[in-house]
């Protein structure tokens, strides 16, 4: 065998870490043919407890919907996207820090009875409340004590209200203020 087919055949079968952006409500679907393929991957559910005519009802549900991580290889990112249920294949720059992350979510979801995802912001953003007692309240993000806080500016007294926010409550606002 000369050295470019053996180059070849390595190319073929290293796998590298990818998430697989997946078609809508088909995360169970994909976790399903990965495991039927014997393919690394590691889809995230959370427990998710509802009442419904007095029974509980206990549902597991993908904690990044629309997302499935696997480590493929080309000819299992070939047969995968031939499933018609990947819309997109995102390349992980570094595996090393999300095998971590994942580590970690794993250990964190076996052990925490209510979990969910949040929204990203970072500390200084302005932001604009969408529900709740603070519905269309204005102010900046800053981390206090670990937690996301809303400090919310009261221009009259010269002063600012400190208040503990969830962050899927709240959306970004541009700089543009006319809106």
């Amino acid at each position: 065998m000369s050295g470019e087919e053996n180059d070849n055949e390595i190319a073929a079968t290293s796998r590298v870490w990818c998430v697989l952006h997946v078609k809508p409500r088909t995360e169970k679907k994909v976790d399903d043919i990965l495991a039927h393929s014997k393919c690394w991957h590691y889809l995230p559910l959370y427990k998710k407890v509802r009442k419904a005519n007095r029974r509980k009802i206990v549902t597991m549900l993908p904690l990044f919907p629309g997302y499935v991580f696997a480590r493929l290889n080309s000819d299992e990112r070939f047969a995968v996207r031939k499933t018609d249920k990947i819309a997109n294949i995102i390349f992980d720059p570094n595996p090393r820090k999300t095998i971590h992350q994942l580590r970690q979510l794993r250990r964190v979801l076996k052990g925490a009875p209510r979990i969910r995802t949040a929204k990203l912001f970072t500390a200084g953003e302005r932001v604009r409340v969408t529900e709740g007692p603070f519905m269309n309240s204005e102010g900046i993000i800053f981390r206090d004590q670990g937690k996301t806080s809303l400090a919310l500016n009261m221009n009259i007294l010269g002063q600012s209200v400190i208040v503990n926010i969830d962050p899927n409550i709240c959306v970004r606002v541009g700089t543009d203020r006319s809106a």
